[in-house]
């Protein structure tokens, strides 16, 4: 199995440890530190395919986009089925915020023409397929790569995140404190990203709720926001071990991202007791189902009283309710299944 990346990411990296149980796999990263030598990694690209696409048996491409193209190709032209898995970036358009692979015109036809010659799509939720957009009105009133792909024939099977719950739970040593709100962000100090993610808004409504707490796990040495509320705590990117500890000790889990697919660290607070406090985007709603709150409209005031409301909910049953939702319907051993059987057939048809 020949398997690309533009990033070593958490998603990457679970994925390629499922399939280490069944193949053997040989990867690469396309990782440019400048724009400028794009067309270096892709020369490397083109070695490693004519070194290794002959015994190969399939291509595997996380996300869409530059990345992915010659893999797709290649694939095309020796006969040997390319999956691209979509996950969220590869799917959608914000030019409002510069985000999104179909938000750059050259990036998305890249994106398009790989899609196009691959074997099958497996995005990790039916959102990034289609879906109408009505969170905030300055960009599409409709997301997802069938929507930025008009006439694509390429197939698809959706298939979930999966997650350990044995490993994502409450640390019992750890007390969960009343009125916390946490979020977790990789590059928060980027101007960018604190609108992607939501963390404008955030900031805004914790000014006016001193009665809670609101932590943000990722900041950089040093980093704190211009005119910080007094009640939001930063904390630096930290692993896994200590970022269960964390979940635990918050009461709720806030993504008010303008645009996700399937976000890991909602579905591991989740696991670990947190109550989800989300935007109505991407499939976060239908992820959450009845254990958390949904905030339909990227408004300030209209989050004040959702996180209001959410502060005097039954937060132990609530708590109770998100970690059954991803324990019994987001399983790992779901998605190793699923994505085995997917590669399957798709060997037997080539």
């Amino acid at each position: 199995m020949l398997y690309f990346y533009p990033a070593q990411s958490s998603f990457v990296v679970k994925d390629l440890r499922l399939m280490e149980q069944q193949y053997e796999v040989r990867h690469q990263g396309f990782l440019p530190k400048k724009k400028w030598q794009t067309p270096l990694v892709w020369l490397g690209q083109v070695l490693f395919l004519l070194r290794h696409i002959w015994q190969a048996d399939a291509l595997i491409c996380m996300f869409a986009g530059y990345h992915s193209f010659l893999p797709a190709l290649f694939g095309k032209l020796a006969s040997k089925p390319c999956l691209i898995v979509a996950g969220g970036t590869d799917c959608v358009a914000f030019p409002s915020i510069g985000y999104g692979v179909f938000a750059n015109a050259l990036l998305g036809r890249f994106a398009r023409w790989s899609y196009q010659m691959a074997a099958h799509i497996a995005p990790v939720h039916e959102k990034l397929v289609w879906q109408d957009y009505t969170y905030q009105p300055n960009d599409f009133p409709h997301q997802g790569f069938r929507f930025h792909c008009p006439g694509l024939k390429t197939p698809h099977t959706v298939i979930y995140n999966g997650y350990d719950a044995s490993f994502w739970k409450p640390d019992a040593a750890v007390v969960r404190q009343p009125n916390t709100f946490l979020t977790v962000c990789a590059g928060l100090d980027m101007r960018f990203t604190q609108r992607l993610k939501g963390l404008d808004l955030m900031l805004e409504v914790a000014a006016r709720m001193p009665e809670a707490t609101f932590t943000i796990v990722g900041a950089p040495d040093g980093f704190r926001f211009p005119n910080q509320p007094a009640n939001v705590k930063l904390l630096p990117k930290m692993p896994l071990a200590d970022l269960k500890l964390v979940y635990s000790a918050h009461t709720f889990y806030m993504q008010l991202s303008l645009s996700e697919g399937f976000p890991n660290a909602l579905s591991e607070s989740m696991l670990c007791g947190c109550v989800p406090v989300v935007s109505g985007v991407g499939g976060m709603p239908v992820i959450i189902g009845d254990s958390g709150f949904v905030l339909e409209k990227q408004d300030t005031v209209l989050l004040e009283h959702l996180l209001k409301d959410a502060l005097r909910s039954n937060s132990p049953k609530l708590a109770e309710n998100a970690r059954q939702q991803i324990a019994l319907r987001y399983r790992e051993e779901r998605r190793e299944k699923e994505l085995h059987l997917l590669l399957q057939q798709l060997l037997k048809r080539s």
